[in-house]
């Protein structure tokens, strides 16, 4: 049975291995950082479960002191999306998934707008990480708060 303490926030993104995975790790970064009770979890809404994530975003954390290197992809339909409180999508797109698919509340939804560095070159996913970064840093913000 899970423990109702802690608070779950969910990283969505298409393929869970690029995007969600640096947003995830990099929120659970600050969020330890911050004191804060809140854990972030990463899936795709078109992935396989079990895919490495992409070496380019294993590289960009690294350059900040996170380890992604482990992590692999988990699709949608192998999460349990009952435990989280809030679901941050990196496009419109994935938002409308959730709700239509899943039938997740649009209320627990919040739309990000992160581009997608797949197929790009390692600056491109620094360019992406550090969006997410000033992304995760405001809605870490609103944690404290």
């Amino acid at each position: 049975m899970m423990q109702k303490d802690k608070t779950y926030v969910a990283f969505v993104c298409t393929g869970n291995t690029c995007r969600s995975p640096m947003a995830e790790a990099i929120f659970n970064k600050l969020a330890e950082e911050h004191g804060l009770d809140v854990v972030a979890e990463s899936f795709g809404m078109m992935t396989a479960t079990g895919l490495e994530v992409s070496q380019n975003s294993v590289v960009a954390c690294s350059e900040i002191g996170i380890d992604i290197s482990q992590k692999t992809a988990t699709s949608a339909s192998d999460i349990e999306l009952k435990k989280f409180d809030k679901f941050y999508c990196m496009s419109q797109n994935h938002a409308e998934m959730l709700a239509h698919f899943y039938m997740i509340p649009i209320s627990k939804i919040e739309v990000i707008n992160i581009s997608d560095p797949y197929g790009g070159n390692v600056d491109i996913y620094r360019q992406c990480r550090d969006e997410i970064f000033n992304s995760v840093k405001e809605i870490i913000e609103n944690y404290e708060n």
